[in-house]
């Protein structure tokens, strides 16, 4: 009885497979007589956001470079900086509470930057 209800499971995949190829091939048509342009998103799209997702991670970074730059004084592991972090209440880009691994990724920023303007001089 069992392998019987598997074995009508299983025959009903195809269609249901069939059944949303079919629906997607009609949305894409339809998107299409509406004037969407489908298929362009592609590089141009993610370099939009990776660009903006930097802009705001600089930002944020701008904004706690003072605190970074005494914690590094303290001469602090990457996870203890993260705990003073959480214990004075500063909140990470997102909103959550810092790891090691965020606090790394600050340190690399300030880094780079340092490095840049160096290069740069």
């Amino acid at each position: 009885m069992t392998a019987d209800i598997g074995d009508k499971a299983l025959a009903t995949l195809p269609e249901k497979d069939a059944a949303i190829s079919a629906r997607t091939r009609n949305a894409l048509s339809e998107a299409k007589a509406r004037g969407v342009k489908l298929g362009s998103a592609g590089a141009d799209n993610i370099r939009a956001t990776v660009e903006k997702r930097k802009n705001d991670a600089d930002a944020f970074a701008r904004e706690h470079e003072a605190v970074f730059s005494e914690l590094i004084a303290a001469g602090l592991t990457h996870r203890k900086m993260a705990e003073v972090l959480n214990e004075r209440g500063v909140a990470a880009a997102r909103g959550g509470v810092w790891t090691h691994g965020q606090v790394q990724r600050m340190l690399e920023r300030y880094a780079a930057w340092k490095a840049a303007k160096n290069t740069s001089a």
